[in-house]
């Protein structure tokens, strides 16, 4: 059974390429110092993607920040994962979500986050979110297949220190620094070369269990 998002809270409610963003409160030099990381840890199916920015002005201090993820068709973001989690309010995606689907039958996805953004001598934040690397189709050449994984995007607001996903669209956004990162996620494919084995044995079993089902019933 498809485990499909049907809430209308997931649906988010605005879109950044529609958003006006500020300008002259901040200039590039403010930014100077400033340092992104984005990395994907873990091993398997299950691993998790970080971002991080470091160094940021003291003055974003009463500020708040946007992260803004895109997922490939080859992973996903489990829903019912981050609602049972303490970034439950925090987190919102751009359409539904089927967890069970193959890779060539999903679509990409986007994800917006507001990371808790901490000040002192400076300012930074840090957000991690699991994923989930989807089947792909096997293949007769190669036993793997890459996903490519962009580091976001991130913005930051100055005009709604306080705010939820539903009000995002109120703010004026100005975007952080960007230094594109790509990590590349090796996910693992069937080979077709085991077709005819795997069609054998699957035949082999079906026929045992028929006959002892059958040999079952003869004896009662």
């Amino acid at each position: 059974m498809n485990r499909t998002i049907t809430s209308c809270f997931l649906v988010i409610l605005f879109h950044l390429n529609n958003t006006q963003l500020a300008h002259g409160e901040f200039t590039v030099e403010d930014f100077n110092s400033a340092y992104s990381e984005f990395q994907v840890t873990g091993d398997g199916f299950h691993r998790e993607m970080r971002m991080s920015f470091s160094f940021l002005p003291a003055s974003l201090l009463g500020c708040s920040v946007l992260i803004k993820w895109m997922i490939p068709s080859g992973i996903y973001v489990d829903p019912y994962q981050l609602q049972a989690s303490v970034m439950n309010k925090t987190v919102r995606f751009s359409s539904h979500v089927n967890i069970e689907q193959m890779a060539h039958h999903a679509e990409p996805l986007t994800l917006h986050s507001l990371p808790h953004l901490q000040c002192g001598s400076s300012c930074s934040f840090f957000q991690s979110i699991q994923f989930h690397l989807r089947y792909h189709l096997p293949s007769s050449k190669n036993e793997y297949t890459a996903a490519s994984l962009s580091s976001p995007s991130t913005y930051f607001s100055c005009d709604c220190a306080s705010i939820d996903l539903t009000a995002v669209h109120k703010c004026v956004w100005q975007s952080l620094p960007e230094h594109v990162q790509i990590q590349q996620v090796l996910v693992p494919t069937g080979s077709l070369s085991h077709s005819p084995l795997v069609t054998i044995v699957t035949i082999a079993i079906s026929f045992i269990g028929i006959a002892s089902v059958a040999w079952a019933s003869a004896v009662e």
